[in-house]
């Protein structure tokens, strides 16, 4: 038993002197290495840094926001119309009664009309451009607002000025003159960007409510989005979306899209709904589109764009078997319009353009592109099959007519004016438009002021069914009826339906009113 106890002695002696060895071994190696309180606090700080400045704890959204949304503006257009309305239509409004009640015909009276028009757009450059949609300054028509007012984050209002338009692209740029340093976004490359990155949507939807720099943030859904659709609008000739799920609403076109690092990837255009709202199908146009665009609107407010003057269709599976070829690329020259740049090269039918200028040509949304990024006058080669052997056809490019020239609106046909009348044929689509029930005949398209119809009370939407006891059912029945009564001095009736109720009246118009 001593013996026992004099051993644990020992033992517990040995174990005790070991520990020491061990704790001053210990603490030299922690001199050596310097692990210092502070030492592991750097460390651990630097592994979760956050890419971008500000607390940890804060999203990467509030660095987007905070970078781009002082750039980011209101914009209000306002389109003034004039015309000369009566006061309402009266069953009583007629010669026979005016004579026999003495009852005078209210005057016409001219009234102004105000149209608005609301988007967004954001500054691009300390100079005070603006970059928004084209159809934010029409209101989706072809003529430019009459006023264009710009607010920014700050609440400041100033009148901008148009530089110019595009609405193949459906781009505009607008100007501002601010007396002070003025926020401005900074570009991304949009052709780098892939499917599934963060896309983040900022602008003024729903502006009735004023929801001011609203911020949404999807993904890039797609790229490449052609052949697309607006309904009313000029629908852009140039197509390339970006696709998104980011919410845009209506008030949201011309406001930037960007990517997680504050840049702006794109110009947020359009969305696709059956119901007016957001339902996660959003398109963005690429702002590198905007890039090529930018310079020649601000230097001479449109742009010019090369022209060949054929049909290209898309090579199918189909017609490349068909026409012995190996694969599907290249476009189809389906039809070469005579006097044209491809015709004066030397362009036929059937052919099958596989470069153009040096590049090669996929499809023929790709072919368009390329054809209208090159400058007019510009000489290039076509690499061009035909019968199976390729050659090189060197055409002169001309300049592709402008959408702004195409969609003039209609002028009124003098030919069709009789008593101060211009009309058109009634359809339903027009009738509905101008808010008269159909039936067949012709609409009241124009009243020339002053005129013996304007003098009676007939109305721009009057739907004219009967010209002097005989029916109207189209402009030509109408031409050949007011053809044989324009030497006529005696009254004629016409018999007008007004209105989606569909009242009908008859007027007496003289030539000598």
């Amino acid at each position: 038993m001593l013996q026992f106890n004099k051993l644990r002695e020992t033992n517990w002696a040995f174990l005790a002197g070991f520990g020491l060895v061990c704790i001053l071994i210990g603490i030299i190696v922690a001199a050596s290495l310097d692990l210092s309180s502070r030492s592991s606090a750097q460390v651990g700080k630097s592994q979760i840094q956050p890419p971008f400045a500000g607390s940890a704890s804060k999203s990467p959204f509030v660095y987007v926001a905070e970078k781009v949304s002082p750039a980011v503006v209101n914009i209000s257009a306002k389109s003034i119309e004039e015309g000369t309305y009566h006061q309402g239509f009266s069953p009583f409004d007629d010669d026979f009664f005016r004579r026999f009640f003495g009852y005078e015909q209210q005057p016409r009276q001219k009234r102004k009309r105000e149209s608005q028009s609301l988007g967004s757009g954001f500054i691009y450059s300390p100079e005070g451009y603006v970059l928004t949609n084209n159809h934010v300054i029409t209101g989706g028509g072809n003529k430019v607002a009459d006023k264009i007012t710009v607010t920014l984050s700050d609440g400041s209002e100033y009148k901008a000025d148009l530089v110019g338009r595009d609405p193949e692209t459906d781009i505009a740029i607008l100007k501002i003159a601010a007396k002070k340093e003025l926020p401005f976004v900074e570009f991304g490359d949009s052709d780098s960007i892939q499917v599934g990155e963060w896309a983040i949507a900022i602008g003024n939807p729903f502006p009735q409510l004023h929801l001011e720099r609203t911020l949404t943030v999807g993904v890039i859904s797609a790229t490449g989005r052609k052949n697309l659709q607006f309904g009313g609008e000029i629908t852009p000739y140039i197509q390339n979306y970006i696709q998104t799920d980011a919410a845009i609403n209506p008030g949201n076109s011309g406001g930037p899209l960007c990517s997680i690092d504050g840049k702006v990837i794109g110009i947020n255009a359009a969305i696709t709904t059956p119901s007016g709202g957001n339902v996660g199908i959003g398109f963005a146009i690429p702002i590198n589109l905007a890039k090529q665009v930018a310079p020649q609107l601000a230097k001479s407010g449109t742009v010019s764009r090369g022209y060949l003057g054929i049909s290209p269709v898309k090579l199918t599976a189909d017609l490349a078997e068909a026409m012995k070829l190996k694969d599907t690329k290249g476009v189809l020259v389906e039809q070469v319009q005579p006097g044209t740049p491809a015709d004066q090269a030397g362009l036929k039918t059937g052919d099958v353009i596989l470069r153009f200028d040096g590049r090669e040509v996929n499809d023929d949304d790709q072919f368009r592109s390329l054809v209208a990024a090159a400058s007019p006058g510009k000489r290039v080669d076509l690499e061009v099959l035909r019968n199976s052997k390729t050659q090189i056809l060197t055409v002169k490019l001309g300049e592709r007519p402008s959408m702004l020239a195409q969609n003039q609106p209609e002028q009124p046909q003098k030919e069709e004016s009789w008593m101060g009348l211009t009309v058109k044929t009634a359809t339903r689509s027009l009738a509905e438009q101008y808010g008269v029930r159909y039936e067949p005949g012709v609409i009241v398209t124009n009243v020339e002021p002053g005129s013996a119809a304007d003098e009676k009370g007939i109305q721009a939407g009057d739907l004219i069914t009967k010209v002097d006891g005989q029916e109207v059912t189209d402009s030509d029945s109408y031409r050949a009826v007011t053809g044989r009564l324009k030497k006529s001095s005696r009254a004629v009736s016409v018999l007008v339906v007004r209105g989606e109720e569909g009242i009908t009246r008859f007027f007496a118009l003289k030539e000598s009113d």
